[in-house]
């Protein structure tokens, strides 16, 4: 993991107080170098309740059967099905023999009430049992409605998910239909370091579980705390971003002015991060007049964390930063100001979902077209980054305006989706193109052959590759390890603005895309022709939109 930092002005001015915000960037590797993912172990619990049945209940039990396919026979799951009582559906197993793990899916019934923590804690203890060395332990929790037996306040749910966080097990909450509180799920996955989804139609619900495997199958680190230690003279003013974080002052020793005698030091847990990933921390400080008598650097940095593709191992990385003076404080960094304007959107999506539960749907609106409209004004420092974040923005806007039954639960959705991170990611130092790379399969992909194409992709993602196409004509079979290698490669091209094709697919792999259901996650052509078409179409649209 590299440690990067800079400053929205880079010179510090002597003699004056000045405030100032500083970019902290964990930036993580594409493909890191391992022959074989740290294990998963997953807890799926699923509301069974009356309020399911019919299409929700078939749609989330149909994404729990991809999701029980995507994952690999080094994996471990445990399904608990909840209604007034709690069912064990299966219990933690390695997945080696997935047809009748889905046969048991598939013969969940609803029944009445909502024991919520009884099937949440029913999982939580499943996984915490697994003695499996270097997993990553992750509960699905899966509801549409509010609890009505067992424990039903939002405060110690909450409390739940942040003990079992602090032993090793986060949480993602999945909110179904309308009937659910969505600040208790919101609130559930925060203090548990998971994410929430809200699946407004049982349609989506594929989607959600896709993105989901998407990321914990590609997680890198885990338990990230960032310490940063400021020279005497600097003070942190606050943390734009919506990261847990302490601050704690000692004592420097006496340099001839009262105010020196503090120095800070902050830390912020910035929750788990993924392969390719890059986590952006922004900081308003305060420089006093004095800092021209301070002989060291602004801040030392510490980066601790548990990397997963290591053994989970405990590994920690460390930067100073040096101090830059200046007669005038320069020019305003435009990378630094991208990432404000993002961790702003999101303290703003904060304000608006306040107003909206509120009715106040008015000033709701025009706190969101002031954030469009400051975002849009400057989406040509960072198109890719700006521009999917002033679309999520606008789809907001539309259903304010169409004053929709779930908007609390819309915006909800679209606050934990920024602030897992940019959908786009914008490539320093890369020079990307519209060139589509083709690359023609051999033989049959499985555990040891998806280490050598990952890393090839890799090379031609440094080379500017963004449009890829797979040739399947010589694949007579791929197994749970390419399928996983397949959709991290889909994540890598279309956070960059790219996209994946898969052409000539035989018969025997044509099934596994059916049992798995990437046809829904996945473009597939039957012929090169017709996938170069594909991608050419998606390459002059994208260029019609980066030219508006």
């Amino acid at each position: 993991m590299q440690i990067e930092a800079k400053f929205e002005y880079p010179n510090v001015v002597s003699g004056v107080s000045q405030e100032n915000h500083l970019l902290l960037r964990l930036r993580t590797p594409a493909n890191p170098s391992l022959t074989q993912r740290q294990p998963i172990v997953i807890g799926l619990v699923i509301d069974k309740s009356w309020s399911m049945k019919g299409d929700k209940i078939e749609a989330v039990i149909e994404a729990s059967c991809a999701l029980v396919n995507w994952l690999t026979r080094h994996d471990l799951l445990a399904i608990i099905a909840y209604s007034a009582d709690v069912q064990i559906i299966q219990a933690v197993t390695h997945l080696t023999e997935k047809i009748s793990v889905s046969d048991r899916l598939r013969s969940i019934q609803v029944g009445t009430s909502t024991n919520l923590s009884g099937g949440w804690l029913s999982a939580l203890r499943a996984v915490e049992a697994a003695s499996v060395p270097n997993a990553y332990k992750r509960v699905i929790l899966l509801t549409d409605g509010n609890p009505t037996s067992g424990i039903k306040e939002p405060d110690p749910l909450i409390q739940i998910a942040k003990d079992h966080f602090a032993r090793g097990i986060s949480t993602t909450t999945i909110g179904v239909g309308s009937d659910f509180n969505e600040s208790m799920l919101v609130d559930i996955a925060k203090a548990g370091g998971g994410n929430f989804y809200f699946v407004d139609n049982p349609e989506t619900a594929s989607d959600i579980f896709f993105q989901e495997f998407g990321d914990i199958g590609a997680l890198y680190a885990q338990a990230i705390d960032l310490e940063l230690t400021l020279a005497p003279g600097v003070h942190f003013k606050e943390l734009l971003n919506d990261f847990s974080h302490q601050v704690s002052e000692e004592i420097a020793e006496f340099q001839g002015d009262a105010k020196s005698l503090g120095r800070q030091k902050i830390n912020i847990q910035t929750g788990d991060i993924r392969s390719d990933d890059i986590r952006n921390i922004v900081l308003k400080l305060e420089i006093d007049e004095s800092i021209r008598k301070i002989d060291e650097p602004v801040f030392h940095s510490k980066v601790t964390y548990y990397n997963l593709v290591n053994q989970m191992k405990l590994e920690s990385q460390e930067m100073d930063f040096p101090i830059q003076y200046g007669d005038a404080k320069g020019k305003q960094d435009p990378d630094v100001l991208v990432e404000m304007l993002v961790a702003n959107a999101g303290k703003g999506i904060s304000k608006i979902s306040d107003l909206v539960k509120q009715g106040n749907l008015e000033d709701a609106r025009l706190i969101l077209l002031g954030l469009i409209q400051d975002i849009d004004a400057n989406k040509h420092f960072s198109p890719n980054a700006l521009g999917s974040l002033v679309h999520r923005l606008q789809l907001m806007d539309a259903k304010i305006q169409e004053k929709s039954n779930n908007l609390t639960k819309h915006i909800f959705a679209g606050s934990s989706f920024i602030a897992r991170g940019p959908e786009k990611i914008d490539l320093k130092g890369v020079q990307v193109h519209d060139e589509i790379f083709e690359y023609k399969t051999k033989g049959d992909i499985d555990l040891y052959k998806c280490p050598e194409i990952k890393t090839m992709v890799e090379k031609k993602l440094e080379e500017g590759f963004r449009y890829v196409i797979f040739d399947f004509s010589d694949t007579a079979h791929i197994d749970s390890s390419a399928i996983g290698t397949l959709i991290q490669i889909v994540g890598w091209l279309r956070r960059r603005g790219g996209e994946f094709v898969a052409a000539n697919i035989r018969d025997s792999v044509k099934k596994v895309f059916e049992i798995t259901r990437l046809y829904n996650h996945i473009r597939v052509a039957e012929t090169l022709p017709l996938a170069r078409e594909t991608l050419q179409r998606i390459i002059f649209a994208n260029q019609g939109e980066t030219e508006s």
